[in-house]
């Protein structure tokens, strides 16, 4: 088993086809991995297919979350040039777009009701559907490959979020969706 967390928590990046009009910050973003997959060079080998604990990538803890998640998963030796991550599409969130403020309750649209007031902001689970769905997302490392020997990777992988825009106001539907993270990593 390989030590995940330094290499797959750059996976957990989120791509959303939902139209932001504005966005702000999450003070409570939780995702769940639906699928992930490591590619050889050759072919996708799947290490996870399911649905993985809920991470919530807003805590100051988020990596911790994912190394749990990551740790116990059985990488097979080799050399691996990219990493695709699919998100399952069931999301916790909470926070505002700078105006509105999310509430609990779920729209008839899919998204997040939501009030102009702070003091009434509540974490809200929604469930992506066709055609919003987050799609799979593949992180290249063809450029720098990573090494899996004796179920050990060659180096660590460090992954910061950035959820100050991940809360998302459509104007369309009038709700709140969750927005795509910034996602950072450096290896070392």
């Amino acid at each position: 088993m390989i030590r995940f967390a330094r290499l797959a928590t750059v996976l957990l990046t989120l791509t959303f086809s939902v139209l932001a009009y504005a966005a702000g910050p999450a003070t409570a973003y939780k995702v769940k991995v639906k699928k992930l997959e490591l590619n050889n060079g050759a072919s996708w080998i799947t290490v996870f297919d399911g649905a993985s604990a809920s991470m919530d990538i807003a805590s100051a803890s988020s990596g911790q979350s994912a190394g749990q998640f990551l740790s116990g998963l059985n990488v097979p030796d080799g050399v691996y040039t990219q990493v695709r991550v699919t998100p399952h599409p069931s999301f916790n969130i909470q926070g505002n777009d700078g105006a509105r403020y999310s509430l609990a309750a779920n729209g008839v649209n899919g998204g997040c009701t939501f009030t102009n007031n702070a003091a009434l902001v509540a974490e809200c689970t929604i469930t992506l559907t066709a055609p919003n769905e987050p799609a799979a997302t593949t992180q290249d490392f063809s450029a720098t490959p990573i090494t899996v020997k004796n179920g050990v990777c060659d180096r660590k992988i460090r992954v910061s979020f950035d959820v100050s825009g991940a809360i998302s106001y459509n104007a369309g539907a009038n709700e709140i969706f969750p927005a795509q993270p910034t996602v950072t990593m450096t290896a070392q």
